[in-house]
């Protein structure tokens, strides 16, 4: 045990020196950089309404993509969101506890009951697990408006806040998310995340070489679910506000469309879908009464019930990125990059 946690650390180490030492260092730093000055140039809405949201759900994604690695799916993740938002929140209201412990307690609590679930379905195959996942997000639900005179979850609640909301709600968040992000980013290149991978590209041949595939599979569940629970405990905060909602089916798809629009299995593909999707969600509103008067006369039957239109478009979207360019953005971004540094060493010469 103790050389397997000695050669972890070593590996980690080695990861962090080749880490600083490679273009990806300033390219980071460079987008953190901006990240940290954005707010101060921005309106308010942007800040509370966009950015916050984006950090939000890109830590959210990448917990859904960190699972995806090992090799298995979740169409539930809701469940695990909105347990993380629902326990930080009823931990600080009813037992009077600061909400930063809440936080760390509802992402303890969320990772808890992703253990749970793991030990009994995380032999099942990929798709298999995810309707389980999926059914699970419903039960939840109904547990949650059953037991509504303790949850409060059908009217819903305002939540406490750790920080102002704004600039100083954002900056906590931020540091939360490249914390979590890291942390995530330093798992999947340690030896913990060459055996997700090699379950995900071969089970059998992972079996054959050793590897317990079942032990790592739970291991990736509850790390996963951990960081649901907590971007459930940060978006309660961020709109200040929870109920039975959260759960919703919208939110345990979410995390799969912006890792997958973004770069399935890359460190900054939910980030940059996160980054879309919030932007289309937030800026593209009008789109909705645009589309009902276009579509409308040609087909009286369009209605207004049911989700906003635009959601139509962003689904066509995804098609479209799963058809021309199924990496990703992610790796498109890479390219375009490193075409446009040869582009400029050619002209220096």
């Amino acid at each position: 045990m103790n050389r397997t946690l000695v050669n972890s650390l070593g590996s980690i180490k080695r990861e962090l020196v080749n880490f600083s030492r490679s273009q990806k260092f300033y390219f980071v730093l460079v987008a953190m950089a901006i990240m940290a000055i954005t707010p101060l140039f921005v309106s308010d809405y942007v800040v509370g309404e966009v950015l916050t949201p984006i950090i939000i759900f890109a830590l959210y994604a990448s917990s859904w993509n960190l699972l995806a690695s090992s090799g298995q799916g979740s169409l539930g993740h809701a469940a695990f969101l909105g347990i993380g938002g629902f326990a930080s929140a009823l931990l600080a209201v009813k037992s009077g506890i600061p909400p930063i412990v809440g936080l760390f307690l509802g992402s303890l609590l969320s990772a808890t009951i992703g253990l749970l679930i793991g030990l009994a379905c995380v032999r099942l195959k990929a798709w298999f697990l995810a309707m389980v996942t999926f059914g699970f997000s419903v039960i939840i639900v109904t547990i949650f408006s059953q037991f509504d005179d303790f949850t409060g979850a059908v009217m819903g609640f305002r939540t406490p806040l750790i920080v102002e909301r704004g600039v100083p709600f954002y900056y906590m968040t931020f540091a939360f998310a490249v914390i979590s992000i890291f942390i995530m980013y330093l798992i999947m290149k340690s030896k913990l995340g060459l055996a997700f991978r090699a379950i995900h590209q071969n089970e059998v041949e992972a079996k054959m070489i050793g590897i317990n595939t079942g032990k790592y599979r739970l291991i990736a569940f509850v790390i996963s679910t951990f960081f649901a629970g907590l971007a459930g405990g940060l978006y309660a905060q961020s709109i200040r506000y929870i109920q039975v909602s959260i759960f919703d089916p919208y939110y345990s798809f979410l995390p799969l469309m912006m890792a997958v629009i973004g770069g399935l299995g890359t460190i900054e593909g939910p980030i940059i879908g996160s980054a879309i999707i919030v932007t289309i969600d937030r800026y593209l509103p009008g789109i909705d009464s645009v589309l009902q008067g276009f579509l409308h006369p040609l087909f009286p039957s369009v209605s207004n019930v049911g989700p906003p239109l635009r959601m139509l478009g962003l689904g066509l979207f995804l098609l479209v990125v799963v058809i021309f360019a199924p990496k990703g953005v992610a790796p498109l971004i890479r390219k375009a990059y490193k075409y446009l540094r040869s582009s400029l060493k050619e002209e220096k010469t």
